[in-house]
Formats: C-alpha cells, sequence, structure tokens
C-alpha cells in the first residue's frame, strides 16, 4: 500500500475518528485505525465496540492499493506534528508502515492479531450505509438537540433501565431526545424529514451523539441520514459515517414524568437566575448541595445554609404575582439546565413543593427537576 495525501485533510480524517479508538482496548486492534486506500480515496475506520466511525477521504493519490491496521494514538499525534504540506504512507511489509512528511521520517509498527502477525481482517467489521435511510433531520437542529440532553444522563449505569443514554424517537414527522438520570430529565422535540411509516426508537450513549456533533459540524451538507440498522443506529453527513450501539434496556416512560402546567408560573431572565443560584451555591456542600428557592410576588429568593462555612441569600425580580411557595433543588441541576437554554427568558412552573419544577427552556424544550424532599 502506498498513497500520498494532503496533510491538513488527513490530519482533520484522523480527529473524526479519534473518537472511536479505543483508550482501553481489549484487543490490540480496537486502539487502531484501519486504513485502506484504493481508487483514489482513503478509508479511515476505527471502533471502541460502543461507536464505530469510518470518514472518506478523496482526491489521494493511490499509487499502491492496499489496507493496514496502526496504532491510532501515535498516527493522530505523527500527523498531528508534522508541518509539510503532503505525507506519503508506504507499507511495504506487512509488519510495519514507513510515513514520509517533508525531510521528517516514522515507522510505526503495525498492530497484531492474536496470530502475533499483522491482521487488517482481525479488525471488526464496520457497516457500510446504503440504501435509504429510517430519517433525515436538519444538521443544525440535531447539533442542537445534543447539547440539550446529553448532559442530563446518568453517570452510572442502572440495572433495570438505559438512563446513561439519550433516547431518539422519530415518529410521525417528528423528532425527538430525551435524556434522565432519576433526579431530572430534559426533553427537546423538534420537526424530521423523510420519515416513512416506520417508527425510530433507540437508546445510545451520549458519546455517539457526540461524534455527530462534534464533527459532522464540519462536514458538507445541510441534512444528516440516520439509518437503524439491527442493533446499530447508523448517522451520515458528508464524508462521515458513525455508529452506535443501541442499549439493550428499557428507557423509562418519561412522558409520565414531565407535569401539566403548574400552578405557579414564574417568568425569569436566564443570566440573571444563573448569577443567583451561583451565588447562593457557593455555600452548599458539595456532596448535598441544595438551595431553598422562595417565591413571592415580583420576586424569587434562593437561600443556601452550612454549618461551618456560612449563610447566602439572594434575590431578583421575577414575573410573577401569585401567592408565595417555598421548594428545595439541587443548585447544580438547575444550573446545568439554564446553561443549556436556547432563549434569556425562560419559564418555571411550580405546583407544589414536594413536586417536580419544569421549565421551559425554549420552543419545545422541556426540562425537569425532582425537588429534594423527594430523593430521599
Amino acid at each position: 500500500m502506498k498513497f500520498l495525501i494532503d496533510r491538513i485533510a488527513f490530519r482533520d480524517a484522523l480527529q473524526k475518528v479519534e473518537m472511536a479508538i479505543g483508550r482501553k482496548p481489549t484487543r490490540p486492534v480496537l486502539g487502531g485505525v484501519l486504513i485502506e486506500a484504493k481508487n483514489d480515496q482513503v478509508v479511515l475506520m476505527a471502533t471502541d465496540l460502543d461507536i464505530s466511525v469510518r470518514y472518506t477521504c478523496h482526491l489521494v493519490q493511490v499509487d499502491s492499493p492496499g489496507w493496514t491496521v496502526l496504532p491510532g494514538r501515535e498516527l493522530v499525534e505523527v500527523i498531528k506534528d508534522t508541518e509539510s504540506e503532503t505525507i506519503t504512507l508506504c507499507q511495504e511489509n506487512k509488519n510495519q508502515c514507513e510515513i514520509q512528511a517533508g525531510e521528517d521520517h516514522c515507522t510505526l509498527v503495525c498492530l497484531e492479531s492474536g496470530a502475533g502477525e499483522a491482521s487488517p481482517e482481525a479488525f471488526p467489521t464496520v457497516p457500510v450505509l446504503s440504501g435509504k435511510p429510517s430519517a433525515s433531520i436538519d444538521k443544525d437542529t440535531f447539533i442542537l438537540m445534543v447539547g440539550s440532553t446529553r448532559f442530563a444522563t446518568s453517570k452510572v449505569q442502572d440495572s433495570k433501565f438505559a438512563t446513561e443514554g439519550v433516547l431518539l424517537e422519530f415518529e410521525e414527522g417528528q423528532a425527538r431526545m430525551v435524556s434522565t438520570d432519576g433526579r431530572r430529565l430534559a426533553c427537546i422535540r423538534r420537526k424530521a424529514e423523510g420519515m416513512g411509516e416506520e417508527t425510530l426508537r433507540a437508546v445510545l450513549l451520549p458519546k455517539v451523539l457526540d461524534q455527530v456533533q462534534s464533527y459532522g459540524q464540519g462536514e458538507e451538507g445541510s441534512t444528516i441520514e440516520i439509518f437503524l440498522l439491527g442493533n446499530l443506529v447508523g448517522f451520515r453527513v458528508g464524508n462521515l459515517e458513525s455508529f452506535g450501539r443501541v442499549l439493550d434496556r428499557e428507557f423509562p416512560a418519561y412522558q409520565k414524568v414531565i407535569p401539566d402546567k403548574g400552578k405557579h408560573i414564574v417568568g425569569a431572565h436566564r443570566e440573571s437566575f444563573s448569577r443567583k443560584l451561583r451565588l447562593a451555591s457557593h455555600l452548599t456542600q458539595e456532596s448535598a448541595a441544595s438551595v431553598r428557592l422562595e417565591l413571592k410576588s415580583h420576586s424569587l429568593e434562593i437561600t443556601a445554609e452550612t454549618e461551618g462555612r456560612g449563610r447566602a441569600e439572594a434575590q431578583f425580580e421575577v414575573d410573577y404575582s401569585g401567592e408565595g411557595i417555598e421548594a428545595s433543588f439541587n443548585p447544580g441541576f438547575i444550573l446545568e439546565g439554564l446553561k443549556a437554554a436556547h432563549q434569556d427568558k425562560i419559564e418555571m412552573q411550580l405546583d407544589e413543593a414536594s413536586r417536580p419544577a419544569r421549565f421551559i427552556l425554549g420552543e419545545d424544550y422541556d426540562y425537569v427537576v425532582m425537588p429534594l424532599s423527594n430523593l430521599k
């Protein structure tokens, strides 16, 4: 195998598959990048078995077709620190690959299979997307939806529900993304295109969506195509194809968690709310952060008190003229939601102190936070 490629194009392509390179691979090839050169193009593939990525580079001078698996982290760092306009990769034997970048020269040992010799065939199969997609959605809309939900996933795996993942639903021309860790829930709805009668429903790890969000943004084309492939979901945008394993546990019945419109409806400016929350949260315990929200006519008072540290009171003006109500919440949960809000003016809905608070953070964008009295 031998090919000549633009250095910047190769560097950018490697960055787009890097997220799928296994950090603690159970097999050597899972820490590598499969490189296949043929027909004036180079295809890069990487997988950690949860996420797989294929990226195609066009307009490449392929002198000798072939394929190999090179150690991913080392390849990424080597190419990142080269300065020449072009790079030549040449593999004359199955055990090593030569990289020529101007006056610089590196040799990388090809990754080995269990048999002890270089073996691209040992690399896990990465699907090829073909045919009509199951659904499609505007790229900027998809990126917005990922940023609006992925932060509310659970950091630990639940034995019953797939709360460490993000639920992706396409149904009747509408796309939904939902995430929850059992203490808060984020749900956003947007219009989708290209939907047939088939309903798409899958729970995916956040890093799958992160990869599409981070690197699909720079790809040509305004649409992300989505393919349902059994226990995998595939995404295609431009020259990038990403695949995520569908989590095999159920997602919680999120519709039951989102409250109806509350009795107490408050209009507040996001920045004022965030600033006062941050001020009060400085005097909370990190392991058991709690602030009390006291709603009065035209004002919201936020109080935090920790023995041995002190007390904070912060108050700001809000749009509200009803009766008073108090409730306690984790300030970090509210702050994360406010950070993801799509608009400066947000709405908070409260019913009772023991009931969840519902935040309207944008058009068809709900964020629900459980009060601390319900988390014992």
